[in-house]
Formats: C-alpha cells, structure tokens, sequence
C-alpha cells in the first residue's frame, strides 16, 4: 500500500496530536462579534485519491477489518439513559443534495449542531443528550473556544425565535486520535449550560445499540446533513452553506470504499456512495462533524440512529462523485458511554 499523505484545508488542524485532552473553554459571549456564513472557514480533511488496488483485492484486505465489538479498556459504562425522544423527527425527508441542493425544512434534522471554533471555523454536531455534543475530533483539536448553535436552519445570524446558542465548557478528543492517519476521528462537547426541554426544532438523535457493533450497514439508505459548502469553486461557496442542506446517500462497503481512499479507509470508518458524475452527492467542506443517520423501525414510527460522523472526503473536490467517509459510531458506543456518562441500550 503507497505511503498516504493527507491534504489539509488551511489553517486547519495546525495543532499537535489530543490523546484524551479535556480542552477546558473558555467562555463566549453569543453573539459578541457578528458572524456571517462567508466569513467561517470550513475544516475538513481530504486525502488523496488512491486507486492502487481492485475492488477484489480490498475486500480481501478488508475482510480482516470487519466491525467489530470495541475494546475499550478502562471504560466505565455510563447509566444515563438517552432521552425519550432521541432520533424523533418532525420534517419530511426529500431527496436531495448537499451539494446545490435544496434547504432542509426546520424540525427536520432537529439533532443538528453548528459548532463554531475560535469564531473562525466551522463544523456540525450532533445532540446526544442535554449536556453532550457528538462531533469529529478534528473539530475539537487544535481550538481553544467553541460555540454551539442549535435549532436553527441557518447559519449566520438571520433573526430565528428557535435559535439557541450555548457556549461549551469543554471539549473531549478520543486518546488515539491522530490527526495524520485521520484514525479514531471522534470528539464530545459539553455544554455550558444544559438544555432545557426539547422541542420540535432541538431534540436528541439516537445512539445504536451494542448489538449493532458487527452490523456494517452497507447497502442501507442513509441521509447525511450539514451547512458545508455546496460547490468546490470559492466563487460559488466562499464560506459555509448559510442554510441547513441534507442529501440521501446508500452506504457502500469499505472496500469500495478503500479503491478511493486507500488504506485510510479502515474498519472503525462507514461510507457512502457519492452518486454520479452527472448528479454528484456528497457531504463537504464544512459537514464535518455532521451525522450520518439511518431509520429504522416501521413505515409509520422511524427513528433516526447515528452510525456516522463525517471525517473526510476527497481532494479532488466534492462534486466529482467520490464517495465521503465517516467514523463508524457503533465502534466507539463505549467511549462515549465512559466519557459521557450516557447508558448504551444492548
């Protein structure tokens, strides 16, 4: 396998590596310097192309890789349940893209968090419970402040009666993370001041169960949502999205995955398709940290589970049908457990 080297937006992920490191915040004032979508820069990793081997040959190598349970030595187990409604969702679920694709409606990606760095960069979230933010761990290392807004379907600072912006205490990256190989790709945040109630715009998506640690979801429906940039040229999207966009992609299997990204692809990652090069879908710059969800349950009753968080994507762009890359959720239920306090349904 060729030697991989990553190619990083810039500025981005200028830090040293955060084994474990709590990064305690300090705190923001909402809204004390106006912030508008153009002006936020979008953190993302992207990696090289690297067609090296034949669908075949990966699934040899992959073969090897399967989810599996995780190990987590030292991992306490949480005893919080999730709230009640985790993974309930009010809006309707059209198909769309992300890129050039239309806005999503409010309520219907209600877990949805705009985590914003320093006040300069960018990326999403996802509401685990009223004091706890799922995100990717390059969105936490390297940064000392974060802000998160919820609620919204906007990204700037449009006038929105449900908008609620919350400054975080700190910031918890996973103790392998690695900001070379893009390996254990996972954060939490812990908000300052909890949540108080939910409603039809701010409301928790649901984690998996243990039992789903082997599931490796390929060929499932999925749909991925975040305010990253809708088009590659820096004419077209200078900044994030400054509505809420959402696009309905089908998880592949690694190593359909692995013939783009080579052997930064690994079994504690989930993809998905990137459609084709007539009608591209993809997450993009700026999704970073977003989740990807699948429904299950009946035609009238189905709940949104997390089973990714957007890591990375292409270098050759977004538009140009590659598929995107998430950490797979069901390989780390235990660290999140342990370090969230949250109870993990078996």
């Amino acid at each position: 396998m060729s030697n991989m080297k990553l190619l990083l937006l810039p500025l981005a992920l200028s830090c040293s590596l955060a084994r474990g490191y709590d990064y305690q915040t300090s705190v923001l004032r909402p809204n004390s310097q106006a912030v508008q979508p153009q002006t936020l820069q979008p953190v993302q990793p992207l990696v090289p192309v690297d067609p090296s081997y034949t669908y075949s040959e990966w699934q040899a190598v992959m073969a090897d890789q399967a989810p599996r349970p995780e190990e987590c030595d030292g991992c306490v187990p949480g005893t919080e349940p999730q709230p009640a409604v985790a993974g309930s969702s009010a809006g309707a679920r059209h198909s769309v893209r992300i890129i050039g694709g239309q806005a999503a409606a409010p309520g219907q990606f209600p877990w949805q968090a705009q985590v914003r760095m320093d006040n300069s960069y960018f990326c999403g979230g996802s509401i685990l419970s009223a004091q706890w933010i799922l995100s990717a761990g390059h969105c936490a290392s390297g940064f000392s402040t974060f802000v998160v807004v919820l609620g919204s379907v906007y990204s700037g600072n449009n006038p929105d009666s449900n908008k609620l912006v919350i400054s975080c205490r700190k910031a918890i990256v996973h103790e392998g993370y690695n900001s070379y190989l893009i390996s254990d790709d996972i954060s939490l945040i812990s908000l300052g001041t909890p949540i108080r109630g939910w409603n039809s715009v701010i409301s928790p998506i649901r984690l998996p169960s243990l039992s789903d640690a082997t599931n490796t979801f390929s060929g499932w429906p999925s749909t991925v949502s975040g305010f990253g940039r809708f088009g590659d040229a820096q004419s077209v999207s200078p900044g994030i999205s400054p509505l809420l966009r959402y696009v309905n992609v089908v998880v592949i299997d690694n190593a359909q995955c692995a013939q783009t990204f080579g052997a930064s692809v690994r079994s504690t990652n989930i993809c998905t398709s990137g459609g084709s090069r007539s009608a591209p879908v993809s997450a993009c710059n700026g999704d970073s940290g977003g989740a990807l969800v699948v429904y299950q349950g009946d035609v009238l009753n189905k709940t949104a589970t997390q089973v990714g968080i957007v890591s990375f994507g292409s270098g050759r762009g977004c538009n140009l049908s590659y598929p995107s890359a998430y950490t797979r959720v069901t390989s780390y239920l235990k660290w999140i457990s342990s370090k969230s306090g949250l109870a993990i349904s078996a």
